[in-house]
């Protein structure tokens, strides 16, 4: 993360909010903070399909629900920082939500996805004391995540099913559980991610859980995963920096390059 905004950052800034805002349908953007729009909840609030949401750098200290067709959209990745002082979900998306760019911390659970074609894409969930990602019935695309030091489990998925929606470039480390845990009837697919030096394993399923793997990174779990296919990985990603929050991969990291894209393993965080 850069914490002195030179040129390069500035052009990085630049890149994420074109890309970020490819996300986004066409639609009304409410800008927070504004007059009309002081904080989030109230932005939300008279938000309707098809808008967008679109937050400034700064903390908020609120939790609130995302509604459907709606996209709450961070001006900088990890800029706009919800902190959910205890409550039991930060952020709860509905339907067809996107989530984008945010820095979620300080709930029981960071974010909670039970509706269908919901994404969370590019966030940082991290600090809650339960489950950073929880998704109950609907797969959500998940990518380009880093859920970290969540005292639960990274991700957890109960009947999850999706042909279309994938978990995919997230990096998933540091947390209390596990990396990943998925029960009920889940039939998903992971690829391109590293789970890493979680306190059990990098993933647990259940026995009925159909899960499909390619290209991920299992590293330094407590509990190691042993019977995963050989197209994924078992090698440091050397983080620069963890315990400072920066995830990004060292040079001399070997994920570089060995997606199924021939892109970074894990969260791509740029340069």
């Amino acid at each position: 993360m850069c914490l002195h905004v030179s040129h390069s950052c500035r052009l990085c800034l630049a890149a994420f909010l074109v890309l970020a805002l490819s996300f986004a349908p066409r639609g009304a953007t409410l800008e927070v903070p504004s007059k009309e729009h002081p904080d989030i909840g109230r932005a939300l609030s008279k938000a309707k399909k098809g808008d967008t949401v679109l937050v400034a750098k700064g903390v908020y200290r609120e939790s609130f629900s995302v509604g459907s067709g709606i996209t709450l959209l961070s001006k900088e990745r990890f800029g706009a920082r919800i902190d959910g002082g205890g409550a039991e979900k930060v952020i709860t998306l509905v339907n067809n939500a996107a989530l984008v760019g945010f820095d979620v911390s300080s709930g029981t659970i960071g974010v909670y996805s039970g509706g269908h074609g919901n994404r969370i894409i590019q966030c940082l969930v991290h600090g809650n004391t339960q489950t950073g990602i929880m998704c109950v019935g609907h797969l959500p695309t998940i990518e380009d995540n880093v859920v970290v030091y969540n005292e639960g489990s990274g991700i957890q998925g109960w009947d999850v099913r999706s042909t279309v929606s994938a978990v995919a470039h997230n990096t998933i480390a540091y947390n209390g559980n596990h990396g990943i845990s998925l029960g009920g009837n889940s039939q998903l697919f992971l690829e391109n991610n590293i789970l890493a030096f979680n306190e059990k394993m990098g993933m647990k399923v259940e026995p009925q859980v159909k899960v499909t793997l390619r290209r991920n990174c299992f590293f330094g779990n407590t509990e190691i995963f042993e019977s995963f296919p050989s197209d994924n990985f078992a090698f440091d990603p050397l983080f620069v920096a963890p315990r400072k929050m920066n995830f990004k991969l060292a040079k001399g990291s070997r994920c570089h390059n060995m997606g199924t894209d021939n892109q970074d393993l894990g969260a791509r965080l740029g340069d």
